[in-house]
């Protein structure tokens, strides 16, 4: 259980190089998950909870030691398949001494940081904005109260990304929040910071982080403040923020003797973004309750997908124009208890080669502001792009690309 290897944070260094290619890494607090002794990998469909649940519990019975752990990467959409690793023992070090193990690393490695040589946007500014007017008609029709509409950026390099570089980079730059990098079967290796906790299960406890409603930060302190008053101020945020509360509270009750949600909703920062949040807690009726059980049944939530969440799921993939795939699906761990933590595929990125894609998502309201939006996706992928050492390279490209389309 990771609950007892938290106590054994005294290596400095992993038992072996990582590679983010073939290992895989979840970052709690000041611990690292790591994964580098793959038992086997496997894939599930998610349609069902309860297959789900089941085919976990079978493909970790075939690793006989009982630190067998799980990672892995649910879709956003439930049609698709979840891909699983099986480690039979997973190492934590402090994440601190594992961010200079990385670094040092990369320095012996000496690769160079490529540049970024090209842009394409595939929902462009004009697209994404009039997706928006057409979902401000369905809210005009009472069919949605909220949607969450993303887009997707394909950022092409001069040469192939140093994957640990860009890991290196997202500790350094992350405070809070989860970064994670996990190898997909594909080849490409999902990477990210995520600042939102879909749920966390140990024992009978579990807790959940929701964020929706978001301001970008400044460099400038007052109006940074200025910036955070709004928020909390927001009405169109606030309602953003309460439709997901309510859903969450309605999915898990039932599995709960107690269930504690804050009525008002405090601020959450990470290093770009401001965020509406509210920290959830209960009790479940019994511990043998699975984390994906239930983090299943959440998944997608209004903040990733709308509301109410079964009739937003179809007019996604219409007003996007293609599949999110991973991205704002969920990434994380369980054990053989059927303890974990998972945490939502967004501030990130699917790198393979030279090539990275990015996403990022805003939820839609009667209110929104499309250019408002278009500009909050804008920001929300600066993680990434600080972690590329590509944003003055980007900014520059996005500009090019308005004034040629002027």
């Amino acid at each position: 259980m990771l609950s007892e290897l938290d106590a054994r944070t005294d290596l400095t260094a992993p038992e072996r190089p990582f590679d983010p290619q073939q290992h895989a890494l979840f970052v709690s607090g000041q611990r690292c998950y790591l994964a580098q002794h793959p038992h086997h990998r496997f894939t599930s469909p998610i349609d069902n909870h309860e297959t789900l649940v089941n085919t976990l519990e079978t493909e970790l019975a075939k690793c006989p030691s009982e630190d067998a752990v799980v990672f892995g990467i649910l879709p956003f959409c439930k049609s698709e398949q979840a891909q699983f690793l099986v480690s039979d023992h997973v190492q934590t070090l402090d994440k601190s001494h594992f961010t200079a193990y990385l670094a040092s690393q990369n320095k012996l490695e000496g690769t160079r940081f490529p540049e970024l040589d090209d842009v394409h946007h595939r929902q462009s500014q004009a697209h994404y904005e009039q997706a928006i007017v057409r979902a401000k008609t369905l809210f005009e029709r009472d069919e949605l109260e909220k949607i969450v509409l993303g887009k997707q950026v394909d950022l092409y390099f001069d040469d192939a990304l140093p994957k640990g570089q860009v890991l290196t980079n997202l500790l350094h730059q992350s405070s809070s929040g989860f970064p994670f990098s996990f190898p997909t079967e594909s080849g490409t290796t999902l990477l990210g910071v995520s600042p939102e906790l879909l749920l966390k299960k140990s024992h009978r406890a579990i807790f959940s982080n929701p964020l929706a409603g978001s301001a970008k930060r400044t460099s400038d302190s007052a109006m940074d403040v200025q910036r955070q008053r709004t928020l909390m101020n927001s009405k169109k945020d606030r309602f953003e923020h309460a439709v997901v509360l309510v859903e969450m509270s309605q999915v898990l009750e039932p599995w709960c003797h107690q269930l504690h949600i804050p009525s008002v909703p405090s601020l959450l920062s990470t290093a770009t973004m401001w965020h509406l949040s509210t920290e959830v807690e209960g009790q479940l009726h019994t511990p043998a309750t699975h984390v994906l059980a239930l983090a299943n049944r959440l998944h997608p939530t209004p903040a990733l997908c709308g509301k109410p969440t079964q009739h937003a799921y179809p007019w996604i993939k219409v007003l996007e124009g293609e599949s999110r795939h991973f991205f704002s699906g969920i990434v994380g761990w369980c054990d053989k208890h059927g303890n974990g933590e998972w945490v939502v595929v967004i501030r990130s990125g699917e790198i393979n080669g030279r090539h990275a894609r990015l996403f990022a998502g805003a939820g839609i309201v009667h209110a929104s502001n499309p250019t408002a939006e278009w500009l909050e996706t804008e920001a929300k992928l600066s993680t990434m792009l600080n972690a590329l050492h590509a944003t003055t390279a980007y900014r520059q490209f996005t500009q090019e690309s308005l004034l040629e389309t002027a």
